[in-house]
């Protein structure tokens, strides 16, 4: 019997706290993209959908796959060829080169030490070691065009001009709304504020000195600086002792 009655008075009368548990919705910030977004689909595939990239580097984990991807597993355990579609500008790990392509040329050694000085084209390009894919573009050519103020999105303005641009409306008001200049917040005088200051001037004008030791007015013992600037502020907003 007596254990029972010192069980009770262990017990707690605080409830134990509950931890609520992560609301699952999504909250979306931009309402150009809260606008065009599709609640039936996963957060990559309207990511997809609206030309967006959901991440950076490559899928860590699994992937949704596409009925061509499919079909190409199929036809490749059948034992058909099938030409795989690689975009060369995805942004992930780099594919390693299928075959290492063999080039010549010609190199200027030091006659004294027989160090290489320098390595001389044989006129077949730019050498690529790593097959960059973007190294066809990156000529000498497009640097002249760099120095003329082209700049680094010289072929992106160019393709766009030409009607190539692949960007959908959702990027394109995106880009737009990125593009436009951020709008100054000037902060203003609450009303308690410019009749404390009002006040203040009326009372002793630019004596700042007086101000700080007038306990009535300045009861929050503000300092010298600090009503200088306040009076400044309001004097700039049109602020003037009736």
């Amino acid at each position: 019997m007596g254990r029972e009655l010192q069980k009770k008075k262990n017990r707690s009368g605080v409830s134990k706290a509950v931890r609520k548990p992560r609301s699952k919705k999504l909250h979306l910030q931009n309402p150009i993209i809260s606008a065009n977004w599709d609640k039936t689909q996963t957060l990559e595939q309207n990511y997809k959908r609206l030309g967006l990239t959901s991440k950076l580097n490559k899928n860590t984990g699994g992937v949704e796959r596409k009925a061509e991807d499919v079909q190409r597993a199929r036809d490749e355990a059948a034992g058909e060829v099938v030409k795989q579609k690689d975009d060369v500008l995805a942004i992930g790990a780099m594919r390693r080169p299928r075959e290492i392509q063999v080039q010549e040329a010609k190199i200027e050694r030091d006659p004294e030490t027989g160090r290489i000085l320098r390595v001389i084209g044989n006129g077949q390009g730019r050498a690529n070691p790593l097959n960059d894919p973007l190294n066809e573009l990156d000529s000498e050519e497009d640097e002249d065009e760099m120095g003329d103020g082209m700049g680094q999105h010289a072929s992106h303005n160019a393709a766009c001009a030409a009607g190539d641009d692949t960007r959908t409306e959702v990027v394109r008001r995106l880009e737009y709304q990125a593009g436009k200049p951020k709008a100054t917040h000037k902060p203003r005088q609450s009303e308690n504020e410019r009749t404390f200051v009002a006040e203040l001037v009326a009372k002793y004008e630019d004596d700042y000195g007086a101000m700080t030791r007038d306990l009535k007015i300045n009861y929050m013992q503000r300092s010298a600086g600090d009503l200088k600037r306040r009076v400044k502020k309001w004097r700039e907003s049109g602020g003037a002792v009736e």
